[in-house]
């Protein structure tokens, strides 16, 4: 007996983080199996980062929903708030529907409707599954999708900064200067009294206002963004300082993002930051 347990603390011991990382892995689909789950519900394209969407909304959840046996079978969805440890249920638990045929690996494909609370800062979530048998008591679990939730109003700090410096837009086909009207951002014209033209930002979108604005050196204090919009491996800005102004290229795809992507306002938001930093550091005042 003594002799069993030592095997057993000196194996525990040789478990390291790539194990615990696999164990954890396979938590959800497999704890729902071991339980005798008769359905398992799994992220699209076995995605490892959450979900992300705005918050206050009903938005459309991909799911992969593999069922060998629906005939009678009831799933449901429940959604979580986590924070600080707890585990907070919001709404009541929401029907998920099943394919009418069995959907045994790689699963069928749906879109469940989830309704989003509102929320003050970037918030975790998940939506837990459980299944079970029409006549059967038990609920079993049948696996776990994280969702992260934004505030709808990412962009206030460059709404805030527009009313006080020039944001001028120069787009081929009006896409981004819908967006930023759409987000109440102002937007510079013709006329920019009462602002100092060296704390402003101009945007250019499109090939032809890329070919106008040309290699030309900018202004003093004068600062330009430049949507390359082109698919890349290493997606990054691109900082150059142009005769005693400041350009950044934007060498990814993202303008066709910013209505409904997070991570592309948060990108959009950092690209006033740098600027505002590149101005900085050559000792201008950006206040």
């Amino acid at each position: 007996m003594l002799r069993s347990q030592r095997r057993k603390a000196a194996l525990s011991k040789r478990i390291g983080p790539v194990a615990l990382a696999l164990v954890l892995a396979f938590g959800s689909g497999a704890a729902a199996r071991s339980l005798g789950s008769p359905a398992v519900v799994t992220p699209r394209a076995s995605r490892v980062e959450p979900y992300r969407f705005f918050a206050d909304r009903t938005v459309a959840v991909p799911l992969l929903v593999h069922a060998p046996e629906p005939q009678g079978l009831a799933l449901h969805a429940q959604l979580v708030q986590l924070a600080s440890g707890f585990v907070v249920p919001i709404g009541a638990a929401l029907e998920v529907p099943l394919p009418a045929e069995a959907s045994p690996s790689p699963g069928v494909e749906i879109e469940l409707s989830i309704p989003l609370p509102a929320v003050k800062r970037e918030t975790d979530f998940e939506l837990r599954f459980r299944s079970r048998r029409g006549g059967d008591g038990v609920w079993h679990a049948a696996g776990r999708i994280p969702l992260r939730v934004y505030p709808g109003d990412l962009l206030g700090p460059v709404r805030q900064w527009a009313t006080s410096h020039p944001l001028r837009v120069k787009d081929d086909q009006g896409s981004l200067i819908e967006f930023l009207r759409q987000q109440k951002i102002p937007v510079a014209g013709g006329e920019t009294q009462g602002f100092r033209d060296d704390r402003g930002v101009t945007l250019y979108a499109g090939a032809r206002a890329l070919r106008e604005r040309g290699l030309a050196p900018l202004r003093q204090g004068e600062a330009i963004v430049l949507f390359a919009e082109r698919e890349t491996d290493t997606p990054r800005f691109l900082v150059e300082r142009k005769g005693e102004g400041t350009a950044v290229t934007v060498q990814m795809r993202l303008l066709d993002r910013l209505a409904a992507d997070p991570i592309a306002q948060k990108i959009f938001l950092e690209l006033f930051e740098v600027l505002n930093n590149e101005r900085q550091s050559m000792g201008g005042n950006d206040r």
